[in-house]
């Protein structure tokens, strides 16, 4: 029964951190600070990348661009997300 509880333990922790979004420190090309945020996967929106810009920037901040694209699969479509962002200072 214990090996079950770890291995379900782990399995969350797994699915978890599949779950966040990339968020990689910049600096744009006007200088400014900012941030590369990639939120992937189709069971996901938009909404996973503008929430990791507000931690990433709780000033505020300028969305510099803007990217996505799907590709249909056997398994459902492959959807890739990622902006660009400029905090506000």
């Amino acid at each position: 029964m214990k090996i079950i509880k770890i291995i379900t333990g782990s399995l969350v922790i797994a699915a978890l951190a599949g779950c966040a979004a990339s968020v990689d420190q910049i600096q744009t090309g006007d200088g400014r600070n900012g941030y590369s945020i990639s939120c992937n996967g189709s069971a996901d929106s938009w909404t996973k990348c503008y929430r990791a810009a507000t931690q990433a920037c709780p000033a505020g901040y300028d969305v510099v661009d803007r990217d996505s694209s799907s590709t249909p699969t056997a398994y459902g479509p492959m959807v890739t997300r990622s902006m660009t962002i400029a905090c506000k200072a």
